[in-house]
């Protein structure tokens, strides 16, 4: 036995009992080197040379059912290492980890079916980053080959918060056939994998720490902070002291004090708090960063903004995909003691909600953030600006995303990727009083009391749902986007000026993040719920036809998916509404003839907010059915006419991300699922005709139809003012569209608070400008198209009589008033 041997054994037991690890391998080792692909052909490439690492990886690796890194590799009865080793300061044993692949590369050479995978493996105890070196220290300390008393503290006190990483196997057999087999190949795979590690350990870990007051103190020297104090100095007519101390107290106002003791503390409390009130969280797109994050992109998650839960959430869930928690972009207001040191601590900066008239303070924001940029700290900021109080996605606040394109111009050298995150809940606390603020009640101010209090009424949440969508490249988008963009470049600590093509390009940019995150969106037991019940009649549903209704949507949504990220859950529908039943959110009346499903008063409005997280996956095949309802039998080129022609608008309100040319495939595909689903029958002539309407298939088609309703209602509203008001201003126009829409929630009632919502009416209002439907007069009034005529007469055939006459009468009045 050698010496190493002998010394694993004796430690073989006390490592044991003082460690704990968690294992995170690359999705492909699975498939590539597990024993159900055949292959036992796998050695390890490690960068320490601890026997407390090996042993410690020798139980995640028996774990995973992967080969025993302390087994040699046998090859037509030649001899291998398992395992090689290369240190960052020793030149010795990177030379005999050359070595070693030059073995393997010529065993290729030979043996043409042999393909040995090599799998990174990486070892982070307690994922600490380290210090920044103090100024004029050149010393580079070796995290993962720390000395034997070093190692001896790391594994008393960090031995049980151990990450084992796994990253995705290289085929040595490919590189021998596209590189040959030299030893310059093999100086090459070790230089990678050296480069690996590093990128690994930033990944995990995150760039070293620097002390917070040296960080105000080198942004207060930064040539950019220094010409703001200069002009606040001019345009103040302050002292320099005061101009200076003011910029300080900004940049203490923002930045944060990350500790990874206290992030590591946080992960345990999580982990307890998060399973007494969630029955899970399922995760999608994990790879998807951290495939990100080891390619050495700057990372910035851009999540849309349901509950405060969500910071803690995504934080969570992002470091136990193994990667650092990111740096996050928080609102003043949640700056209150005793919240407000934990969060700086955890890693959030404080931003104020407008600062454009402040000078000052907006470069030293944008400093202090292009810092994270450069350090390469992972950030993450809400877009939306503020909480969504009616469960859709909020118009985009650009700001932050203006900064993300502004460090693109300060010769950011790493690659910036923008990563989507769709949030999810079947319960979201908030909820309650979401609804007191949009019946006018004044925002409540954040407070340690109002977060105690909301604590006391914990429960079980039921599901939380995180899916990473598709990242946006900002460099890549630039190009396609501006491709002149390189020119605005200014090298150095000055601040670039703003180019002119900034506004569009962000406007863009937003835009596809918006509709990313609706992308990845996912539907779950409480919102699929939620949307049968409230486009039923009186929000009324016996169980049989609930369950029924629940088959319906998920087997259209996996038949049709609305994107390749978008998630749909697994379950039957009677599963679906167990799951539902337990949030305790729904009325159950039991009869004689069975159970009858109900929202009562404002639970109903309440379970709008649900219902929108998803409605942008269903608008479409809702309308689709809500013109085979209306028109019993019909062409496809009609419905894509419709689609078409409302695409825009579509897009406005719910961020879809179809475009208006992909409208015709989409709808063919719709029709063909009902069809298949014996909602409609195909004609001789190529016609559709809807089934029956006293069949259960028509019922199911009409509860379908009715999740468009409100949507076609406020479009309706628009073109019947438009057609029917004349000439007028546009703060006329919009005054009248909100009216009308309070009356017509009112006399047919329809519970949803963003219904009639001036913003979003507004919105719709400029989309149809746009789209040269609302055309300018001389007078600066405005006018409808020639077009809006037909394109009205189309929706108001897809609607309810009553509601259409509301809609005609109330204009008419309106006109005679």
């Amino acid at each position: 036995m050698s010496w190493r041997g002998f010394v694993a054994k004796l430690l073989y037991w006390p490592v044991r009992w003082l460690t704990r690890f968690e294992v995170i391998f690359d999705e492909t080792i699975s498939a590539d080197v597990s024993p159900d692909s055949g292959s036992q052909h796998v050695v390890y490439v490690m960068r320490s040379t601890s026997i407390t690492d090996l042993l410690v990886a020798r139980r995640a690796l028996r774990k995973a059912g992967l080969p025993d890194p302390a087994e040699p590799l046998l090859i037509n009865g030649s001899r291998h290492a398992r395992v090689m080793y290369l240190e960052q300061t020793r030149a010795e044993t990177n030379e005999v980890a050359v070595e070693e692949f030059l073995q393997l590369l010529h065993s290729h050479e030979k043996e043409r079916q042999l393909n040995v995978q090599v799998v990174p493996l990486g070892l982070f105890w307690g994922r600490k980053a380290g210090q920044e070196p103090r100024e004029g220290n050149t010393m580079v300390a070796d995290l993962d080959n720390p000395g034997r008393w070093r190692k001896f503290w790391l594994v008393m006190f960090s031995g049980r918060h151990i990450l084992v990483r796994g990253s995705r196997p290289v085929s040595l057999r490919q590189m021998t056939d596209q590189h040959g087999a030299s030893r310059r190949i093999a100086h090459k795979l070790a230089r990678v994998a050296r480069v690996h590690f590093v990128r690994l350990r930033h990944a995990v870990a995150g760039p070293k720490v620097a002390n917070r007051e040296r960080v105000i103190s080198e942004l207060l020297a930064s040539e950019a902070l220094q010409k703001a104090i200069a002009e606040e100095v001019r345009s103040k007519k302050i002292s320099p002291e005061k101009a200076r101390k003011r910029a300080h107290d900004y940049l203490d106002e923002i930045a944060a004090n990350y500790s990874d003791t206290l992030v590591r503390m946080l992960d345990r409390f999580m982990g307890w708090m998060w399973s007494r009130i969630y029955n899970g969280i399922h995760v999608e797109g994990g790879e998807r960063i951290r495939s990100l994050a080891q390619a050495g992109h700057e990372v910035i998650y851009v999540p849309c903004h349901r509950s405060h839960m969500d910071y803690l959430l995504l934080s969570y869930v992002i470091y136990k995909e193994g990667l650092v928690p990111p740096h996050i972009a928080a609102g003043v207001n949640l700056d209150f003691f005793p919240a407000g040191p934990l969060f700086r601590r955890g890693g959030a900066f404080f931003i104020r909600r407008s600062f454009k008239s402040n000078k000052l303070y907006s470069t030293a924001f944008r400093e202090y953030l292009n810092r994270l940029f450069q350090k390469g700290y992972p950030v993450e900021y809400f877009t939306e600006g503020g909480r969504s109080r009616t469960g859709r996605l909020l118009t985009p606040k650009t700001g932050m995303i203006a900064m993300t394109i502004q460090g693109m111009l300060r010769g950011q050298q790493r690659p910036i990727s923008i990563v989507p995150v769709y949030l999810g809940y079947e319960h979201v606390m908030e909820v309650g009083t979401y609804l007191k603020e949009l019946k006018g009640k004044s925002k409540e101010k954040e407070s340690a009391w109002k977060v105690l209090s909301s604590l006391r009424h914990l429960r079980n949440f039921g599901q939380g749902y995180v899916t990473f969508g598709a990242p946006i490249n900002v460099g890549q988008t630039l190009d396609k986007l501006t491709p002149s963009w390189r020119d605005s470049i200014t090298y150095g600590a000055q601040e670039p000026a703003r180019p002119k093509w900034l506004t569009p390009t962000v406007n863009l940019v937003a835009e596809q993040i918006m509709q990313r995150i609706n992308d990845a969106a996912g539907m779950n037991s409480v919102n699929l719920s939620a949307l049968a019940l409230l486009s039923a009649e009186q929000h009324t549903l016996s169980r049989e036809k609930l369950v029924a209704q629940l088959n319906v949507y998920t087997q259209l949504l996996r038949d049709v998916p609305y994107s390749s990220d978008a998630y749909v859950p697994a379950e039957s529908g009677e599963e679906l509404w167990q799951l539902a039943k337990r949030q305790d959110k729904f009325t159950v009346v039991a009869d004689t003839m069975g159970e009858m499903i109900r929202l009562e008063g404002i639970s109903a409005i309440a379970m709008t907010y649900y219902r929108n997280n998803i409605m942008h996956m269903v608008i479409v095949p809702a309308m689709i059915a809500a013109f085979a309802c209306a028109h019993q039998r019909f062409k496809l080129a009609d419905v894509v006419n419709l689609l078409e022609q409302v695409q825009p608008l579509l897009k406005e309100e719910l961020f879809i991300s179809h475009a208006r040319e992909d409208m015709q495939l989409w709808a063919q595909a719709i029709v063909d699922h009902l069809h298949s689903a014996g909602m409609l029958n195909v004609v001789a002539d190529g016609e559709y005709v809807t089934v029956a309407r006293d069949t259960s298939a028509y019922f199911q088609l009409q509860l379908l139809a009715r999740a468009a309703g409100e949507t076609l209602q406020r479009y309706a509203i628009l073109f019947e003012l438009l057609q029917q008001g004349g000439a007028q201003g546009r703060a006329v126009l919009e005054q009248a569209a909100v009216e009308l829409a309070e009356r017509l929630s009112a006399m047919h009632g329809v519970n949803a608070p963003e219904f009639f919502d001036k913003k979003l009416l507004s919105a719709l209002i400029s989309t149809l400008k746009r789209e040269d439907l609302i055309e300018v007069n001389s007078d600066g009034n405005f006018v409808a198209h020639a077009d809006v005529g037909e394109l009205s007469d189309t929706i108001d055939r897809l609607l309810e009589p009553a509601v259409v006459q509301t809609i005609r009468q109330s204009v008419q009045r309106r006109l005679e008033a």
